[in-house]
């Protein structure tokens, strides 16, 4: 469950994106956050691919419910993409790092400058990153949008993913998933291409990855209840049926589940390995 913070000053800035529209702003715990304020079931994807991302032991940003005060949006921020009553209701907040930068083509240039490319050191961590993504099927991801921040430490750097409002084929929880092509997948991307450079390596995490994958799988599952359990109720009035959509969609789904393991071992070996 994620605390609830609430904001003590005006909103700080704006980042424009082509999908959502994040607020800037400090909070009770002396942090800035960027909180998205979008469609509850957007916020609610963007609250369980964290929750999952952390079951999966992969980079996360802390995380945080924010609810923002009325006189702390300033009418400067308001357009067509963000009213006044968006902030009704709680928004999901990710800890601002405004040193991070967001992962792009250009770390292609790097590509067999081995020295550079070991100083990313949980770049196989895209592989892991790719295998959920198609587990959730989330289409905020793909060759033409990584949605990953750099982090740098010390002359290392960290990969995080982010952004993931549209998990569940863009919000279609309750409907039959499409899985994602080879277009929405971060692993037929020229980044993965990029980083990923050993085969031998690849192979072994890909065989790792898929005996793991039932576990990461169940541990959500477990962790099921108690994570639906901390959404707000602003933002879901009917946590049950949320209940039993995840697993009739994503966990008790053995098609899925077969069918997400296929498609990882494809991609892996049409776009990674075989070059």
């Amino acid at each position: 469950m994620l605390p609830l913070r609430i904001s003590i000053e005006s909103i700080r800035r704006v980042i424009d994106t082509n999908g959502s529209r994040p607020v800037v702003v400090l909070v009770d715990d002396l942090e800035d956050y960027a909180c998205k304020y979008d469609a509850s079931s957007k916020l609610i994807s963007e609250y369980l691919a964290h929750c999952f991302l952390r079951i999966w032991e992969l980079p996360i940003l802390d995380a945080t419910i924010v609810q923002i005060l009325p006189e702390h949006v300033g009418t400067s921020i308001l357009s067509n993409r963000t009213q006044l009553h968006h902030f009704n209701k709680p928004c999901f907040g990710l800890r601002y790092n405004n040193l991070a930068t967001d992962a792009s083509n250009l770390l292609v240039g790097l590509k067999s400058d081995y020295n550079e490319l070991q100083k990313f050191q949980n770049r196989y961590d895209l592989l892991k990153i790719g295998l959920f993504d198609l587990w959730i099927a989330n289409t905020d991801r793909s060759i033409n949008n990584y949605n990953l921040l750099i982090n740098s430490n010390k002359g290392y750097y960290e990969i995080t993913p982010i952004d993931h409002s549209d998990i569940f084929d863009g919000c279609r929880l309750g409907q039959d998933l499409a899985q994602l092509t080879e277009y929405d997948s971060i692993l037929s991307s020229d980044l993965a291409k990029t980083l990923l450079y050993n085969n031998k390596k690849i192979a072994e995490e890909t065989r790792l990855l898929l005996n793991n994958f039932p576990n990461f799988v169940t541990a959500c599952n477990n962790a099921l209840p108690e994570i639906v359990a901390g959404i707000p109720n602003d933002w879901c009035s009917d946590k049950g049926t949320l209940h039993e959509q995840i697993k009739s969609s994503i966990i008790d789904n053995a098609t899925w589940i077969a069918d997400t393991k296929a498609n990882f071992k494809e991609l892996v070996a049409e776009y990674i390995i075989k070059r």
